[in-house]
């Protein structure tokens, strides 16, 4: 699996972290969010959790150019890490593919796929890595995003009849096309490097990766849903995109909080138990089981951690002198 961190990974959409900076900075109070903050900030500050940020989240918070200090202030007390862009994500995840399916050595941690920094990284006061984003940075990444969104692509072949490997094919064709010599170190060095690619293509496996597994999981129940009609308008737009960062973030996190409509989709499915992960949507039921989950968690992590400082020299493997 992905979320191979010794922390939890907790994933919050932009309608939770909406209301839970309403609540951060007095504007409006909510409970719900006022519990939630707390947990995170604790267990951020424990050393077990982290809530990572991504560019989608800081979008909404720029005005006049600037992004909210205070909305940064806010995350940086629930985590410390960044996701990479999508599209970075995308990439960097094809060529870990690339090697494995070619049997090439590829020591880089996982990690370093889905994050600008290790989550696992000790908690220091007072540090705050978010400080570097500029409103500049944003607006670039977005842009890029909505560039390479393969989202909309993904429906268009949906609607021809393609099937989920030839979508994903498409896809990993179109990223070698676009970016060859990102690809090409990877690449055995024996033969044609259009050759590899050719025979990496056709290897049916592909659609068993992730981001296809979890993207076909969702998209064709939401398509069948909606209708035709209102996705040919543009009317569902932002549930889409949301399923398409489901689809890139969702492996790589512990616990997934989204959209009431997509939310339901995954627990109907098997993506919960496949990738260790429990899906939430934002509604205040919702996250109060997120909390109790939370709330549970921490406790677990507190005996572990009990148990590890009670264990001999005998038991922690080590030898006596």
């Amino acid at each position: 699996m992905l979320n191979q961190t010794q922390k939890k990974i907790v994933y919050l959409d932009n309608e939770t972290l909406r209301y839970m900076f309403y609540t951060y900075t007095g504007e409006r109070e909510y409970p719900v969010m006022k519990k939630l903050y707390a947990i995170l900030c604790d267990g951020f500050m424990k050393d077990w959790l982290v809530t990572p940020l991504s560019v989608d989240h800081v979008l909404p918070y720029i005005i006049d150019n600037n992004v909210e200090a205070s909305f940064l202030a806010m995350m940086g007390g629930i985590g410390q890490v960044q996701f990479h862009q999508r599209f970075t994500i995308k990439t960097l995840q094809f060529i870990r593919i690339i090697n494995h399916f070619f049997n090439n050595s590829y020591g880089k941690p996982l990690w370093r796929d889905a994050f600008t920094s290790d989550p696992d990284e000790k908690f220091r006061q007072d540090f705050n890595r978010y400080a570097s984003i500029s409103a500049q940075n944003v607006f670039q990444a977005v842009s890029r995003e909505k560039n390479y969104s393969q989202v909309f692509k993904f429906i268009e072949s949906y609607k021809s009849g393609n099937a989920v490997e030839e979508i994903a094919a498409q896809h990993f064709r179109s990223i070698w096309d676009q970016f060859p010599d990102l690809i090409k170190p990877f690449l055995p060095t024996a033969g044609e490097p259009e050759t590899h690619i050719i025979k990496f293509l056709e290897n049916g496996d592909i659609r068993e990766i992730p981001e296809f597994h979890i993207l076909a999981t969702v998209l064709y129940p939401m398509v069948k849903a909606y209708g035709i009609d209102q996705i040919e308008h543009g009317l569902r737009d932002e549930e889409l995109l949301a399923a398409e960062s489901i689809a890139v973030y969702l492996p790589h996190c512990h616990y997934y909080v989204t959209k009431v409509d997509i939310a339901e989709i995954l627990t109907k499915s098997d993506v919960q138990e496949t990738y260790h992960v429990r899906v939430y949507d934002h509604n205040e039921n919702s996250l109060y089981r997120l909390i109790e989950g939370l709330t549970e968690d921490c406790k677990n992590e507190v005996s572990r951690k009990e148990y590890q400082s009670r264990k001999t020299i005998f038991q922690k493997g080590g030898t006596k002198r």
